[in-house]
């Protein structure tokens, strides 16, 4: 007869009542299988603290299989079949490469923040931590805090390639918000979207879009009048959508519907294309899953990709072509409400290929910097480390519309705030500790004139040089 470590050889990682049911194949009883792994050796069988399992179910390995590949397939096979809170914030994240900003973690996770008898994100994140299996990390590049995978065989995406898949995603989000504003799907006024004050939050599950819907179908009569269904809308433009990833998307809207006295929830899931199965399985369920192709074109669907291209390589490359980025931005613009979200990152990705072309050296965009002593934090949106010790040129750019321009209150904050701020917090760094620092302010649009005057009029710093461009 097999003992628990040659069944845990061969079977790998396991529940207890996975291996009574291995030796139930030998004709041990229940109570006998129970027994004997009661009776294991603690020192070579190891039994996972912090988390149980239905039926006082405990998740056992051997010492020498923890942290291996098989050890976290096992882990995740019992969640998926036991533990639905946990695995829904695993394949939730692994659909969102594996890493994702700590603030939209709750989102991602898709469990409801505050009801009984259910986990909460902060609650699935600490058990999770608990375990090794997630961690969660301060990128000082962008001072923003992430949530990401911790055992080295979970793939993470580089965090440029998650900053600029945002971008573009909020482009969506902003065209899904436009036009369920102007069909009079979502209450004008109360479109919510993530990253744009408060959380878009239906039935304590945190969504990417969220609005009160009055469409008949989503309706009931209260004793005040009509109360309001709800639509809710989640874009991931990772890639094609596996059919775990609508799996959670699924589980997601179950969880928010689940409770008697919730109104009708409508749930869009938007992405770049989902595989035959999840497409199958979304139908199945009544998911509205679309592509960017087929609610903007082919096209649209082109330039978001480009989109992120674009702002992933720009540091590592720098090297733009501005016919390009004009026909990415013509395709986008097409989106209600995409030029007030792209003006800027495109305007800082050919502002960044110019001074990199023009003075070669090392460039870095869009990162957040923080000044530990007052715990103030700032953002570059350009910085040039120069070859040669040439110095430091740090650029703020101000993308206008036509007609707008640079205010005095701007130029006055860029100027007596930003810079000396910045300065401050750079000057400290290890590698451009000690070069000399231009600080410029750069706009496509004019300056208005009493910001001009106060700028001209501004005493020069003898700790570094400022200058701006317009027009």
């Amino acid at each position: 007869m097999a003992s628990i470590e040659d069944l845990l050889r061969r079977i790998g990682p396991a529940l207890t009542t996975d291996l009574i049911a291995e030796m139930a194949k030998d004709g041990v009883s229940p109570d006998a299988a129970r027994q004997r792994i009661a009776r294991a050796d603690d020192f070579t069988i190891k039994r996972l603290a912090g988390l149980r399992f239905p039926h006082n179910a405990r998740f056992l390995y051997l010492d020498d299989q923890f942290g291996d590949k098989t050890y976290w397939q096992a882990m995740e096979r019992v969640f998926r079949e036991h533990g639905k809170s946990y695995w829904g914030a695993i394949a939730g994240l692994k659909a969102r490469g594996g890493i994702c900003p700590r603030h939209l973690f709750d989102g991602v996770c898709g469990g409801p923040a505050a009801r009984s008898r259910q986990l909460s994100p902060q609650r699935i994140f600490d058990r999770l931590s608990a375990i090794h299996l997630l961690e969660e990390f301060h990128d000082d590049a962008t001072n923003e805090t992430y949530v990401k995978f911790r055992p080295h065989e979970y793939r993470t995406d580089p965090i440029a390639q998650i900053r600029a898949r945002m971008v573009a995603e909020n482009v969506v989000l902003h065209g899904m918000k436009e036009w369920f504003r102007r069909t009079g799907f979502g209450s004008f006024d109360k479109v919510r979207v993530r990253g744009d004050g408060e959380a878009p939050v239906v039935s304590s599950v945190t969504w990417d879009l969220s609005a009160p819907s009055y469409a008949r179908p989503l309706v009931a009569p209260s004793g005040k009048g009509l109360k309001p269904g709800f639509i809710v809308c989640d874009v991931n433009l990772r890639d094609v959508l596996s059919e775990d990833s609508v799996a959670t998307f699924v589980r997601k809207h179950d969880l928010a519907s689940a409770p008697a006295n919730v109104a009708p929830i409508m749930p869009f899931l938007v992405a770049d294309g989902f595989s035959s199965k999840a497409w199958g399985l979304a139908r199945s369920r009544g998911i509205l899953a679309t592509t960017t192709s087929h609610l903007f074109g082919e096209d649209v669907a082109k330039a978001l990709r480009d989109l992120i291209s674009l702002l992933t390589d720009t540091g590592a490359t720098a090297s733009v072509n501005p016919d390009h980025v004009e026909r990415v931005l013509n395709s986008l613009t097409r989106i209600e409400g995409a030029a007030n979200n792209l003006r800027g990152a495109l305007f800082e990705i050919i502002v960044g290929s110019l001074v990199k072309d023009v003075e070669g050296g090392y460039l870095r965009a869009g990162e957040k910097w923080k000044d530990y002593e007052t715990g103030r934090s700032a953002e570059t949106d350009v910085l040039l480390d120069k070859p040669d010790n040439k110095g430091v040129l740090v650029i703020e750019c101000k993308a206008k519309i036509p007609g707008a321009r640079v205010t005095l209150e701007e130029a006055t904050k860029w100027r007596d705030d930003r810079v000396p701020l910045l300065h401050k917090i750079l000057r400290r760094e290890s590698r451009i500790a000690g070069k000399p620092f231009t600080f410029e302010l750069w706009t496509n649009g004019p300056i208005d004139p009493e910001a001009l005057k106060y700028l001209k009029a501004y005493p020069p710093s003898p700790d570094y040089a400022v200058a701006w461009s317009y027009g």
